[in-house]
C-alpha cells in the first residue's frame, strides 16, 4: 500500500483502500504529537468534518486519538465547511483545527486538513512531519484499541459553531442595504457542507434563496462536488427557469465558489475573482495588496493596475497566498479554482463570504450577475481560459522541463513570447498578453496545460502547442 502524503492542503484517499481507520488514526496521533511539541497541546483542537460516507466517524476517531493524548477537543455538533473549523481556530485561540474532508475530490474519497493556530493552510515543513510520524507509526500502533476506548468525555465537548461564524462573515457586508433590495439567489452547494451555512447567512439578510441539491447525500447524487462549468450541467439549465438575480455553486467543502448569471451564463472564478476586486477596490474604496497565483487570470493583473495595487503572484496552493496574507497588507488573494481569501478574515479561502459579497456589489450597483458581468467585460475586454489534465505514460522528470526551457523558440502558435516564468512550472508570456502554463503533477503521471487569450480557438491553438512542446522532450500521452 502507498504511503501516506499530504497534497498541498491536507491528505486525502480512497475510503476503504488507503483511506482507513488505521491510517487516519496514525495522522491523528502524529498531528498529537505534532501539537505537543510545539506547545500547542494545550489551546486544544477543533475538528469539523464535510458531508462525505462515514464522516461522523472519521471525526470521532480523531476526537479519540486526540483526547486520548490529553488534548482538549471541540467537536462539530454537526457536518460544517472547512472555513468555520479555520475561524474557530484562529479567533477562539485554539492549538489547531482537524477537518475530515476531500474537499472537491469525488465521493469516493475523504480525507484530513489540519489547520495551525491562525487558521490557514498547514505549512509543508509540517505536512512532512505528519508524513514520517504516521507511515513511522503504521502497522506499530494498535489504533483499534484506542479506538475501543473511545474519546475522552472529559476533554471532548460537542458544539454548534456556524452560528458565531455567520455572525462573524456578515460584518464584513451591508447587511441593511441587502436586506432593503431582497436579492433573489440560486444556491447549488453540490450536496455539500456549505448546506445550512451559505443558505442561512443569505437568508439572514434578507435574501430569498432558492436551493438545489441541498440535502445529505454521500454520493453527491452522482456529482463531481467541484463547482466548474464541467460540473454545473443541471445548475446552469434550472437557474434559467428560475426567477433569481443570480446564482452561486459551492464546493464539497465550502471554501471554493464559482457562480452564474440569471440567463445560465457560468461565472468562472477568474470572472467571481474580477468581480470582488473591482468591488472592493471601486465600490468600498478599499485599499491593499492583490495576490494571485501563476494559473490565475491577467484579468487580475489590469485591475490591480487600475486601482494602483501592488500585485503579488504566488505557485499554485492557497498556502501560499495565505502565507502572503500573513506578511503583508493583503486586501485579497485567489486561484483558478474557485478559492478567495480577504483581509480582516482568515488566511483561507471561503465561498460563504465569496457569495457575500457577490451579492453585495450587485445589490450596490443596482443590477444582477449578468449586469455585473457586463460592467466587468466593459472594463477588461473578452478572456477565454482553459486548462486540460493530460495522463502520461510515466511522470514527467526535471531534466525534461530544464530541456524543455533551454530549447524554447523564440515564437508558438504565432505568438512571439516575451517572458518566461519558472515560478510554479513553465510559464511562457507572449507579447499580447496571452500565456500558456505546462506543470507537471508532483504525485502523479500527469500534465497540467493551462492557457488564457482573448478567445477560445488562440487557446486551443495554445494548448496543443504546449503539447506539442513537451513531446520534443520524451513527455509521452497515455493512450495518445
Amino acid at each position: 500500500m502507498k504511503p501516506i502524503k499530504f497534497g498541498t492542503d491536507g491528505w486525502r484517499g480512497v475510503i476503504a483502500d488507503d483511506f482507513t481507520f488505521e491510517r487516519a488514526g496514525v495522522v491523528c496521533q502524529a498531528i498529537g504529537e505534532y501539537l505537543y511539541e510545539e506547545g500547542m497541546a494545550e489551546k486544544g483542537v477543533a475538528i469539523g468534518y464535510d458531508n462525505r460516507f462515514g464522516a461522523e466517524e472519521f471525526a470521532l476517531l480523531a476526537a479519540t486519538m486526540l483526547t486520548r493524548q490529553g488534548i482538549r477537543v471541540r467537536l462539530s455538533a454537526s457536518n460544517c465547511p472547512t472555513p468555520v473549523i479555520s475561524y474557530i481556530t484562529k479567533y477562539d485561540g485554539m492549538g489547531g483545527g482537524v477537518m475530515i474532508t476531500a474537499s472537491h475530490n469525488p465521493s469516493a474519497y475523504n480525507g484530513i486538513k489540519f489547520k495551525p493556530w491562525y487558521g490557514g493552510s498547514a505549512p509543508p515543513s509540517a505536512t512532512a512531519r505528519f508524513e514520517a510520524r504516521a507511515n513511522e507509526l503504521l502497522g506499530n500502533f494498535d489504533v483499534d484499541a484506542v479506538r475501543a476506548l473511545g474519546p475522552d468525555e472529559a476533554l471532548l465537548t460537542r458544539e454548534d459553531f456556524v452560528p458565531a461564524f455567520i455572525k462573524h462573515v456578515l460584518t464584513f457586508v451591508n447587511t441593511e442595504a441587502i436586506r432593503a433590495a431582497s436579492p433573489r439567489i440560486l444556491i447549488d452547494p453540490l450536496y455539500g457542507s456549505s448546506i445550512g451555512v451559505l443558505d442561512r447567512a443569505l437568508r439572514e439578510i434578507g435574501c430569498t434563496v432558492q436551493m438545489m441539491h441541498n440535502e445529505r447525500n454521500p454520493g453527491f447524487g452522482g456529482l463531481h462536488p467541484e463547482p466548474i462549468a464541467l460540473n454545473l450541467g443541471p445548475f446552469l439549465q434550472a437557474i434559467q427557469s428560475m426567477d433569481v438575480d443570480g446564482g452561486v455553486a459551492s464546493d464539497g467543502d465550502g471554501d471554493r465558489l464559482a457562480a452564474a448569471t440569471e440567463d445560465g451564463v457560468y461565472l468562472s472564478p477568474h470572472h467571481v475573482f474580477a468581480l470582488l476586486l473591482m468591488h472592493l477596490a471601486e465600490d468600498l474604496g478599499l485599499r491593499g495588496g492583490v495576490v494571485k497565483t501563476v494559473s490565475t487570470t491577467t484579468m487580475i493583473d489590469q485591475l490591480a493596475t487600475r486601482y494602483s495595487l501592488p500585485l503579488f503572484e504566488t505557485p499554485i496552493g492557497f498556502k501560499y497566498i495565505g502565507q502572503l496574507m500573513m506578511e503583508q497588507d493583503i486586501m485579497i488573494g485567489g486561484e483558478e479554482s474557485g478559492g478567495i481569501g480577504f483581509r480582516g478574515h482568515i488566511p483561507e479561502r471561503d465561498a460563504t463570504l465569496i457569495a457575500l459579497y457577490l451579492v453585495e456589489m450587485m445589490v450596490m450597483r443596482r443590477t444582477t450577475f449578468a449586469g455585473l458581468l457586463a460592467q466587468l467585460l466593459e472594463v477588461v475586454g473578452e478572456h477565454a481560459y482553459h486548462r486540460i489534465d493530460v495522463l502520461l505514460t510515466k511522470p514527467v522528470t526535471s531534466e525534461q522541463f530544464a530541456t524543455l526551457r533551454a530549447g524554447l523558440p523564440a515564437v508558438i502558435a504565432h505568438k512571439a513570447i516575451s517572458e518566461v516564468s519558472e515560478k510554479d512550472g513553465l510559464k511562457l508570456i507572449f507579447t499580447d498578453g496571452s500565456w500558456l502554463l505546462l506543470r507537471a503533477s508532483g504525485t502523479e503521471p500527469l500534465l497540467r496545460v493551462y492557457s488564457e487569450a482573448a478567445d477560445l480557438n488562440t487557446v486551443t491553438a495554445l494548448l496543443d502547442a504546449g503539447l506539442e512542446l513537451a513531446a520534443t522532450v520524451g513527455i509521452e500521452r497515455l493512450n495518445h
